[in-house]
């Protein structure tokens, strides 16, 4: 009959913690890293913009950390994509609740003639107070925005395609 000593047990659970601790370890880093990428893959802050497919404008958005957001549309040369100025622009707040994004208390601009201009000569005007769109980040770099028309717009659903975003 094989007898183990209770000191002579507890020298091999002793070295068997000793093998498996750097694993744990190894383990548990990983997974806290791969919930850290998971968090940020869904984070809306940063400076994110698209090129309008069949158009001379560029989309841009910059969501802040303290809730607040600038969206500008810049005319663009379509030949060598450079801004040419601004056409719009609205600031505001923004509240994302799961797959949806509001932006409200809205302040919008646009240049005055409806050409390129510098954002000193854009004019206030009234505009909507607030946006609804779906929402989704993914891969970390890549924002889709599907605009949801209220009672009072002139769009619908299918008229009003979603923008693609890439994080700048």
């Amino acid at each position: 009959m094989l007898y183990l000593s209770k000191s002579c047990f507890m020298k091999k659970i002793a070295n068997l913690n000793a093998a498996f601790t750097p694993l744990i370890l190894a383990l548990l880093f990983m997974f806290s890293a791969c919930k850290k990428d998971a968090a940020n893959n869904d984070n809306l802050i940063g400076k994110w913009q698209t090129i309008i497919p069949l158009s001379t404008q560029k989309s841009a958005y910059e969501f802040k950390s303290d809730q607040s957001y600038e969206h500008t549309l810049y005319g663009i040369d379509t030949v060598t994509k450079k801004d040419l100025g601004i056409l719009a622009r609205e600031t505001g707040k923004y509240k994302r609740t799961g797959a949806k994004l509001v932006l409200y208390d809205i302040l919008s601009y646009l240049s005055k003639d409806g050409n390129p201009a510098p954002v000193d000569d854009l004019k206030a005007i009234e505009g909507l107070k607030t946006i609804d769109y779906d929402i989704a980040v993914t891969g970390g770099n890549k924002l889709i925005l599907n605009h949801q028309c209220g009672i009072n717009e002139l769009c619908t659903a299918n008229y009003v395609p979603p923008f693609y975003y890439r994080l700048q």
